[in-house]
């Protein structure tokens, strides 16, 4: 069986294919791209000669197909409203509408917020506990982990933390499965590109909130330098964006003391490959007691997201990683992401 695993990046889709449990193939692709011509990156995914279609699944939706989807469910996969449009997200869409045309079998994913055994509680008011790129690198996790330390998942306990190029995110994961998240845009701190959760008198404040806000006011921004490169983003040059970047990180991953005894935490994501803010994130989680490793991966090629999409897709088709779909109870998964907002009806 061969199966498409496609990550959704701020700054490049990831694509990785398995056949039964190896990893066959590994592109990325400037996002940039995608949106401009989704018709030659359909045309990439199809000339894979494919069984099934892990598609980029946004914020999540219930282990759906793309011919069971409602014009709901379209929407609640990227929550852009009617007459807003966001560049990738409309390249996404007409990508989707090229490969339904071509037959071709294609499942979406769930969000954090969907699985059972992140409990009902921890839901109340959130969207984004961890999109379904998210789920996946915790998903990965749990196999690598166990695979490392030569356990079975019910033994891997840690927070993973995800630096991307535009936000950030981490996952609690207790006896190999996810029990809560914090995704980009409540994370307690800015992303690179997204300024992380906000006060609500912000929001009230700015008299109608687009979807572009959430691609900006990130650490990035804070400099005042348009366009920084991310190498040239240190704590020396940059102090208040970066220790506010840092902050974050920080609060993120002390909060969940609150839930999990564990002190391990795996950083993942493409800042992770900078030294200038690898270093330091690892350095003063240490100095609070964690130890701290890099994600280990399948692959080196792709990103840990396409590479955990490829790896749920498989085993929710009964492929080899079957038992960890089933124990992590990513088949389980139920609900709308805004089942556990008060005010869904607004919506």
């Amino acid at each position: 069986m061969r199966v498409l695993g496609i990550d959704p990046g701020t700054v490049s889709f990831d694509l990785c294919l398995l056949e039964d449990k190896e990893i066959v193939f590994e592109d990325s692709i400037p996002s940039t791209l995608v949106a401009e011509k989704p018709e030659a990156f359909a045309q990439e995914c199809l000339d894979l000669n494919l069984d099934v279609m892990i598609a980029p699944s946004g914020m999540g939706l219930n282990n759906r197909r793309l011919s069971e989807l409602t014009p709901r469910e379209m929407f609640e996969l990227t929550l852009v409203r009617e007459g807003e449009e966001v560049p990738v997200l409309e390249g996404m869409k007409k990508f989707l509408t090229i490969i339904r045309a071509a037959g071709l079998e294609v499942f979406f994913l769930p969000g954090v917020i969907q699985l059972p055994t992140v409990p009902r509680w921890r839901k109340i008011n959130k969207i984004d506990m961890g999109t379904a790129d998210k789920l996946c690198i915790a998903a990965l996790s749990v196999e690598t982990v166990s695979r490392k330390k030569r356990v079975s998942y019910d033994k891997v306990n840690h927070v993973v933390v995800e630096l991307g190029g535009g936000y950030n995110a981490a996952m609690t994961v207790e006896k190999g499965q996810i029990i809560n998240g914090i995704g980009g845009t409540l994370f307690p701190g800015p992303g690179y590109m997204n300024a992380g959760a906000m006060d609500g008198e912000i929001a009230y404040l700015l008299r109608g909130f687009e979807k572009a806000l959430l691609f900006g006011g990130g650490a990035g921004d804070l400099t005042g330098v348009a366009g920084l490169a991310r190498e040239q983003f240190t704590q020396e040059s940059y102090p208040d964006a970066f220790n506010a970047f840092l902050e974050g990180i920080l609060f993120a991953v002390c909060s969940q003391r609150a839930i999990l005894p564990s002190r391990e935490v795996y950083l993942s994501g493409r800042l992770t490959g900078y030294e200038n803010i690898y270093r330091p994130v690892k350095t003063a989680l240490e100095q609070l007691g964690y130890s701290v490793s890099l994600l280990p991966t399948l692959s080196n090629k792709s990103k840990a997201a396409a590479q955990g999409y490829a790896i749920v897709g498989n085993g929710s088709f009964g492929g080899y990683y079957e038992p960890l779909v089933k124990h992590m109870m990513i088949d389980k998964a139920e609900g709308s992401v805004i089942d556990y907002v008060f005010w869904k009806e607004r919506m």
